[in-house]
């Protein structure tokens, strides 16, 4: 009677990318349902809630998308410059060896688990669906980069010893009625995901403040650095402030002033804090609203995010015009209480080339995406005109975005800045059919 459900996967993949003790993986999966709302006892004392299910999965799969062969030393030849002369006639090429194999590589494994559950109630008016995720992954191909040091000269393979987890919930509630002539659906959608890094490779000797584990993923895990920032706290209002708070060598009235997180009296790479911010949002939501009376429709659609931080550094001076935001305000010699820094060229002074948090934004944005309204030509119109129907509508894309990000699209990602901006669009027209 369909109360019960259950499903059961299990698939095994091989690939040569790895060696043949550890070129097969086995990743099982299973999910159950029970529709709940299928029984007597619901039936009898819940009668407004027409349909309830509860859902739960767990499954595996595996990854092995990294370079071949990494199980096998290789070798490549050497610049013609290092070739060896055995006798006057005889110059043979050398060859070194460009990688450490590493034989034990194998599949990097996602655990994945999931319950939820799909609800209807208020006949079948209210829809609700709501999902709580848990993601494992383990045995992620990383290299020990941080904690072997470059002295060593040796070209590391990717191993199996990351582990990161991302867990947060998902739901859609959605809405349907109507009142008289006027029919409506409102919905409202999002989700949120928090993601962190159980274990990878850390160099040694680090401070905590600047650890990746126990910290977001990097969005970019190749740059890992990237996540690391000095912590701007104010502006250098003229040299009597310089004098009297630990600096960076050639500091300027004007510049930013960088925290001195260890309070060692000097600003060094040791005063990098790790962000817990990327730019991917932890929340992400919409909102959709449709109404239609008689001939007349209108929708509505609203998106937003929250959670995410962009490092953005305009290019200026040789190659750019200057913003009016980065104009105004600005620190010169008559306005020293100035909240933004001097002007700057390109990357020159030493708070532009060093990653800081004076050019760390938030990214968060709602905004109205789409707005359509239209009028269907009623039927006998349209028969006796030898229509089977005509519609006139009028609809706009990316109207309004409400964000603190004044200057640039909240979601763009690129840190320069020069991205064609997001358009505005308004169409008008006509839907006829024959």
């Amino acid at each position: 009677m369909n109360k019960y459900l259950a499903e059961f996967v299990w698939r095994v993949d091989g690939s040569y990318i790895f060696p043949e003790a550890g070129r097969f993986g086995f990743f099982p999966g299973m999910s159950l349902g029970w529709r709940i709302s299928e029984e007597n006892f619901w039936k009898e004392n819940l009668q407004f809630m027409t349909n309830f299910k509860l859902r739960a999965s767990y499954g595996q799969t595996g990854n092995d998308r990294i370079d071949e062969w990494q199980y096998l030393t290789s070798y490549s030849f050497a610049a013609q410059t290092q070739n060896q002369v055995f006798d006057i006639t005889t110059e043979a090429r050398s060859l070194y060896e460009t990688r450490i194999p590493n034989p034990n590589v194998t599949w990097e494994i996602a655990n994945q688990g999931d319950i939820g559950f799909d609800m209807s109630l208020l006949k079948d008016k209210l829809s609700v669906t709501f999902d709580y995720f848990d993601y494992r992954r383990s045995d992620i191909l990383w290299k020990r980069n941080a904690s072997v040091p470059t002295t060593t000269g040796l070209t590391l393979p990717r191993e199996n010893i990351g582990k990161v987890t991302n867990r947060g919930f998902d739901f859609d509630i959605s809405y349907n009625d109507k009142l008289g002539e006027l029919k409506y659906q409102i919905s409202i959608n999002g989700g949120l995901a928090k993601n962190k890094i159980t274990f990878w490779d850390e160099a040694p000797g680090a401070p905590i403040y600047q650890q990746s584990t126990g910290h977001p993923i990097p969005t970019n895990p190749n740059s890992v650095g990237n996540d690391l920032y000095y912590q701007a706290i104010g502006i250098f209002k003229d040299q009597a402030a310089i004098d009297s708070y630990p600096h960076w060598s050639g500091a300027r009235p004007g510049d930013v002033i960088f925290k001195d997180v260890n309070d060692d009296k000097k600003i060094t790479a040791l005063d990098k804090v790790r962000s817990d911010k990327t730019n991917m949002p932890t929340l992400q939501g919409g909102l959709g609203i449709n109404l239609q009376y008689k001939d007349f429709d209108f929708s509505l659609l609203l998106q937003g995010s929250a959670g995410a931080m962009r490092y953005l550094l305009p290019e200026s001076g040789e190659v750019g015009n200057y913003l009016k935001s980065e104009f105004d305000d600005r620190w010169t010699s008559e306005n020293i209480d100035a909240k933004k820094p001097r002007i700057r060229n390109r990357e020159e002074e030493y708070w532009a080339s060093n990653r800081n948090t004076y050019f760390l934004h938030k990214t968060d944005y709602l905004r109205l995406k789409n707005v359509e309204v239209g009028y269907n030509l009623p039927y006998v119109l349209n028969q006796r005109i030898g229509l089977e129907g005509l519609r006139i509508y009028l609809s706009g894309v990316n109207l309004l975005t409400f964000s603190s990000l004044k200057d640039f699209d909240p979601e763009d990602s690129n840190e320069g800045g020069i991205n064609y901006p997001l358009s505005r669009v308004v169409t008008m027209g006509i839907s006829v059919t024959f």
